[in-house]
């Protein structure tokens, strides 16, 4: 019989952390969140602030960490001092801190570090970062790394690397739903390519992976690299929408500026399944996810 893993999803309120959570709960484990506002903290809500290491203490017995929060804005990483702080010292000085406390931690990571140039990079492939957010990432998981090296216990840590996550509210989704609903067109980019993924499978991935304690590299993929305008048809046929409301255009038709354009976005999985079972999620699984609660 497994011992009983505790869990800590740092960064509960997001996107990840929420379906995280949620996933740990119906699974019957013991699961706590934690929050940066003091009177928000409870029995399931542990204070925990980046800028305050002190906080980084735990009043409670955790085996294992899952470190989800980070700052994630492609514009603010390019900008703001505080957005680099956060990922490149703070977020690695908290995995040090969690590690010598006797946790297992996963580190959430990106696929960008990889640079979107070579298609289905394996899990230990060498980084390519080019964007402030990606270097940023890549710096992160290289610190927490060497932390974990330097006191021992690399067998208790993991990055997990993640695609595009997408939920039902997710940008341009919501919009698009909207159009439809008053039998508008849509104009989806042809030339953005992502592998996308739903929130509610990597909240289960992320519980399975969990669940194996396997440490190094992981990853967490959509199985097609496909654009705005591919993601537009699926969602079409799976709500019976006209296909004369999706009118493709692209990014550098109208003239806007994506920071990050990648010719392949998806991640090899190959290790990940190997150790955890975890397959890359279909395409038409992340549509199914998307839209079962969405009514035209």
């Amino acid at each position: 019989m497994r011992s009983k893993n505790i869990y800590l999803v740092i960064g509960a309120d997001s996107l990840v952390g929420a379906s995280l959570m949620k996933s740990l709960h119906q699974s019957g484990e013991e699961v706590y969140g934690t929050t940066r506002r003091r009177n928000s903290a409870g029995a399931r809500r542990i204070y925990l602030d980046f800028e305050d290491p002190e906080s980084y203490q735990l009043p409670m017995k955790a085996t294992y960490a899952y470190v989800v929060a980070a700052a994630t804005n492609y514009d603010r990483c390019e900008t703001d001092p505080l957005a680099r702080k956060i990922n490149v010292e703070l977020t690695p000085r908290l995995v040090e801190a969690l590690l010598s406390q006797g946790l297992f931690v996963t580190l959430i990571s990106t696929n960008s570090v990889f640079g979107g140039e070579r298609p289905w990079p394996h899990e230990e492939d060498l980084h390519d970062a080019r964007i402030a957010y990606a270097i940023q990432k890549h710096e992160a998981e290289e610190r927490s790394f060497a932390t974990a090296s330097d006191q021992g216990v690399l067998d208790r840590f993991n990055v997990v690397r993640l695609t595009k996550i997408l939920g039902s509210e997710t940008s341009p989704l919501p919009g698009w739903i909207a159009a439809w609903k008053q039998k508008n067109a849509i104009e989806p980019f042809s030339d953005l390519i992502f592998a996308p993924m739903s929130v509610q499978f990597v909240g289960s991935a992320l519980a399975a992976i969990g669940g194996k304690r396997v440490a190094g590299g992981l990853h967490l993929s959509g199985s097609r690299n496909v654009s705005y305008v591919d993601l537009a048809h699926a969602l079409a046929g799976s709500l019976s929408i006209d296909s004369s409301l999706i009118v493709p255009s692209s990014a550098t038709a109208k003239g806007i500026h994506i920071a990050y354009k990648p010719t392949y976005s998806g991640l090899g999985m190959e290790r990940t399944t190997q150790l955890t079972g975890v397959l890359p999620q279909p395409l038409e699984d992340v549509v199914r996810d998307i839209t079962k609660d969405i009514q035209l």
